[in-house]
This record gives structure tokens, C-alpha cells and sequence, in this order.
């Protein structure tokens, strides 16, 4: 069978993808190369936000007609919005054949050996699941993820991934090191490590400091980086080993969600400002060249004008090389949905807006400060714009672009600084 994933959402759903793609190509499956010639769609699903389930059932809605046309073609909806709603996408007379949660991906080849299933839902948790053994089927030609562990224990009001994830368990060390060989002898020299915490990875005696110590005796990798840290969690060790490493690049995003010590509260993040504002100071005191990226939540319930205010403030302090801005969005079976003072959605737009808007200055800012030095590129690809140039990363996560060709990539470049824009270095 012909089969094309199509994926929403965040890193973590990418690697799922790839792990799925290499379940099916074992099972002997081939990857379509496009959605037209598939014979199985898989929607690899999120349920962070609202928006992006409901796009995704747009994507579903608008493949019905195409079943129509073709009664043999099978959807298959897996993921976090799978494991969330489950059955219920099944009674919605979409078109779905299949729906699998998290913990049941191994299933799927299973099922579509099978002509007649038992049933057309598997959503069980299974909070011991880890995957063992199986290596993905890369996606990126060049940048490679590594998932260290599943799951999240510190069920934020706010998030919906707890209920959709299940508990923290940690990959073994020893599969995650093998892993990563694996991928440096395919030629990925620039690998990010995956979790909803990495920073409480634990396993076979290692604590994450020790696995990224590890790592980084790999020779043929370049580049190593991993998403995502929460705050509370933060370790001096954990900083002093980024500051150690060669090979871990000078960047970690840190979501900050609020500057207000009360909504952080009301948030279950488990820190204040104060604590996060001193981690900052410790990782620039390490690591004077590192950049910093972050999340920001607004209009979370009951959060005043000063409260806002106060997190605008704590951006201003901080300089943010840049933040992924989000307005709140209800997620059903989280504490802060039953919330009884939700913020009007005309007022959550508005302060989104003024976070974004303040953001752009102080990543315009952070870039055009580059002007003039040199810096490290792993080229990537071509460039959107025009193939006379090529794209990569720095070491700080910045996307740089540069006149080059076909030849640089996938190798480091080192190339000067001339121009930026809020996004993009500009570089010869």
C-alpha cells in the first residue's frame, strides 16, 4: 500500500512521524510521494490548540470527497487530537477509517493487514511505551530529531498535553546513544533531542546533564540541541555542561509563558519571575554568546492589564532573541478551562498582538546587533527565494541565507553578516 503522512504540530509530532513511516516501510508499505498517488493517508495530529484540531478536520473534511471518488483509500488519524477525541472522530462521519492515540502506533501496520478489525479506535494509554528498537525513517535531509522521552508529569492548568501524552517515562540512554550513531553514519550531523521536559530525563543512572555529556563524545556529529526545558527544572549542572560541551550549540529555548508571579501561579508552573529572570542570568553568566527563545501565553484567565503588563516588562529586561507568542486557547479537561473569569477573545487578540509586536523590535534588534561578525552556518537547503542562494542555521538557531550552491549542503560555512530582518541573517 502507498501510503503519505502528513503531519501537524510540534517536533515531537515530526519524530512521531518518522517512527510511523519506518512501522509501515517494515511492514512493507511504500511512502507515496505525494498525496494524490496514496492508497493511505495518515494525519499525525495536534491538540494543543483549538485552531489546530480545527484545521486538521478541514484536511479530513476535504479528503471525503477525494474517498468518494476512490472507495479503497483509507484514513488514518493518529496523534495527540486522536488520543483526545478518539471514538468521537469515528461518529463524525468524516471519512476516517482508523483512529490510533499515542501509545498505539505500533498497531497500525497490524490493523491494515487485517480486512476486518475487531474495532476502528485504539486509544489506550500505555505509560511504559517507549518504542524500543525503532529506529525512524528520516524526514529532514540533514537535521535529525531524537526523542529522549515521552510524556509530561507537570500538568500546567492551561495544557492539554498531560492527558493526551500520559506520564513521563525516559527512553534508555542506551537506545538514545545508538540512535544518534545511527544517524551520524546516514550523514546527520545536526541533531536536536525531543521531550515535553528533558530537563527531568532519568534513566540507566543517567540524569540529562550526564546524557548530553555522553553525546557529545560522538566525533561525527557537529551539532547537538534539544527542546524543550521547563524553568523548574533547570539545573546548574544541566548549564555548566552546556557550557562544557562543544558540541551543544549556544541556544535554549526556556518558556517563560507569563511574566506575572500570580498568573505563573494559577499556571502550575511552578516557578516565579524572580527564579526565571536568575536562571537567565546564570545561563548568560555560562554562556555570554547564547541565545535565548521562549514561549508567551496571554490572555490566560483572569490575568489583569498589570499582569500583562508585567510580562511585557519581563520581556523588555530579558531581550528574547525570539518567543513563539500565543493568546489562550481553552482546552476541554484542563483546570484552567473551568475557569469561571475567562478573558473576552477580542481582548486575548489584542494583547497577542502588543506581544508580538514588541517582539519583532527586540528580535530585529538581536539580529541587525550581528552585523558585521562572522558566523557558523550549517547550510540545509536552497534558499525559498531563489537557488543562487542557500539556507542554514547558526549555532544560535538563527536562519542565515547566503549566495552559495548544491555543493555546501549539508556542510558548515562560515560566512559574514551584512544585513538582517526580523527572521533572517543576511549573509556573503
Amino acid at each position: 500500500m502507498r501510503f503519505f503522512v502528513e503531519t501537524y504540530g510540534c517536533q515531537m509530532n515530526v519524530a512521531d512521524s518518522e517512527m510511523v513511516t519506518s512501522m509501515l516501510i517494515q511492514a512493507g508499505h511504500t511512502p507515496a510521494t505525494n498525496i494524490d498517488d496514496a492508497q493511505l493517508i495518515v494525519f499525525n495530529t495536534c491538540s494543543v490548540r483549538e485552531h489546530a484540531e480545527q484545521r486538521v478536520l478541514g484536511r479530513i473534511a476535504n479528503e471525503k470527497h477525494r474517498k468518494q471518488q476512490n472507495p479503497d483509500l483509507k484514513i488514518a488519524v493518529v496523534g495527540c487530537m486522536a488520543q483526545r477525541m478518539g471514538k468521537r472522530l469515528m461518529e463524525l462521519e468524516s471519512g476516517v477509517d482508523f483512529v490510533f492515540g499515542v501509545d498505539q502506533y505500533d498497531k497500525l501496520a497490524e490493523i491494515l493487514a487485517n480486512d476486518s478489525p475487531i474495532q476502528n479506535h485504539w486509544t489506550e494509554m500505555d505509560n511504559e511505551q517507549v518504542y524500543h528498537g525503532i529506529l525512524p525513517t528520516r524526514l529532514n535531509r540533514h537535521c535529525g530529531f531524537v526523542t529522549v522521552m515521552r510524556g509530561c508529569d507537570n500538568f500546567c492548568s492551561y495544557c492539554i498535553v498531560p492527558y493526551v501524552r500520559g506520564r513521563e517515562r525516559s527512553r534508555p540512554a542506551s537506545d538514545i546513544v545508538k540512535e544518534v550513531e545511527e544517524a551520524t553514519l546516514e550523514g546527520f550531523r545536526d541533531i536536536t533531542l525531543l521531550g515535553q521536559n528533558v530537563n527531568s530525563y532519568q534513566n540507566e543512572g543517567m540524569d540529562f546533564a550526564s546524557l548530553l555529556r555522553e553525546l557529545n563524545q560522538i566525533d561525527p556529529l557537529w551539532r547537538l540541541r534539544f527542546v524543550t526545558s521547563h524553568p523548574k527544572d533547570l539545573s546548574d549542572n544541566l548549564i555548566q555542561t552546556m557550557a562544557d560541551c562543544d558540541k551543544i550549540c549556544e541556544h535554549i529555548h526556556l518558556p517563560m509563558q507569563s511574566g506575572d508571579d500570580d498568573v505563573l501561579f494559577r499556571m502550575n508552573r511552578g516557578y516565579g519571575s524572580r527564579h526565571y529572570y536568575d536562571l537567565i542570568t546564570r545561563l548568560r553568566t555560562a554562556i555570554p554568546d547564547i541565545a535565548l527563545t521562549t514561549d508567551v501565553l496571554v490572555g490566560f484567565p483572569g490575568e489583569t492589564e498589570r499582569q500583562f503588563e508585567n510580562t511585557l516588562e519581563l520581556m523588555r529586561q530579558i531581550q528574547f532573541d525570539y518567543a513563539f507568542c500565543f493568546k489562550y486557547s481553552p482546552r476541554e479537561g484542563t483546570a484552567a478551562a473551568k475557569s469561571t473569569d475567562q478573558i473576552p477573545e477580542e481582548l486575548r487578540l489584542e494583547r497577542l498582538q502588543k506581544t508580538i509586536d514588541l517582539q519583532r523590535e527586540i528580535t530585529l534588534h538581536k539580529f541587525r546587533s550581528q552585523i558585521g561578525k562572522r558566523v557558523e552556518v550549517y547550510v540545509e537547503d536552497f534558499s525559498r527565494k531563489s537557488h543562487e542562494q542557500v539556507s542554514g542555521k547558526t549555532r544560535d538557531f538563527k536562519i542565515a541565507v547566503l549566495s552559495g550552491t548544491s555543493d555546501q549542503i549539508g556542510s558548515l560555512v562560515e560566512a559574514k553578516v551584512i544585513d538582517a530582518t526580523a527572521g533572517t541573517l543576511i549573509c556573503l
